[in-house]
């Protein structure tokens, strides 16, 4: 059975009842991403096809973003041990096979630490947010790849329409109540200062993310 969420049209929006999450001044996050951008490198350009990303404003231009967690494990959970579209059912069992996930997919990513430089307003953009600005069901959040692109038109109207919003604060689907964060590089340039760094095939971060794997039910391996 395929997995639907419906998103609603954005003109739904209740820019009024929004509310906003605070980040202070000094938090630590944490970020999985592509070895070749920087730690607190925004993504300036229209390459991908994230939830959040790319998105673009009234006039056209690609607003720039960055994705970062509150722990590594938050991280992890949500770049490389993400649930599959379609939980297919093993029909031998009647229950949904292990989802396996190549590590050599992700050989050039990288774990990052960031600190915010100074404190952060987020649209919030958890259940009860999102119920808030119109939207049922954690569908920004919880939808298949299928929904990406309506999420970013959503994404485009709070940018607009929410000017004190430096970015997005929502709720890991893969790891809540453990939250997320996408920051619009137009509102939040400079308010991260980049720490440390590892590469994703490192031993101790290897180790990690089998770890977390082993307790989401999901098999880290090269088959």
């Amino acid at each position: 059975m395929r997995f639907e969420i419906t998103v609603p049209d954005p003109s739904r929006l209740r820019a009024e009842k929004a509310a906003f999450a605070t980040i202070p001044a000094g938090t630590e996050l944490h970020r999985i991403h592509p070895a070749r951008f920087g730690a607190a490198a925004f993504n300036d350009t229209d390459r991908g096809n994230a939830r959040f990303s790319p998105i673009r404003n009234a006039r056209g231009a690609i607003i720039p973003t960055i994705y970062a967690a509150e722990s590594f494990d938050c991280a992890a959970a949500e770049i490389i041990l993400r649930s599959p579209d379609v939980p297919a059912t093993d029909p031998a069992t009647g229950r949904p096979p292990l989802t396996i996930v190549f590590p050599s997919d992700y050989a050039g990513h990288a774990h990052s630490t960031l600190a915010t430089a100074a404190e952060l307003t987020l649209a919030d953009l958890t259940v009860a947010g999102q119920r808030a600005l119109g939207v049922e069901h954690n569908a920004l959040i919880a939808g298949p790849t299928a929904s990406y692109p309506a999420v970013r038109a959503w994404a485009e109207a709070i940018h607009a329409a929410l000017p004190r919003a430096q970015g997005l604060f929502y709720h890991s689907h893969q790891l809540g109540p453990a939250f997320a964060l996408v920051l619009f590089g137009d509102r939040a340039a400079g308010a991260l200062a980049p720490g440390q760094s590892r590469s994703v095939a490192s031993p101790g971060c290897h180790r990690g993310i089998v770890d977390l794997a082993d307790r989401l039910g999901i098999e880290y391996i090269e088959l």
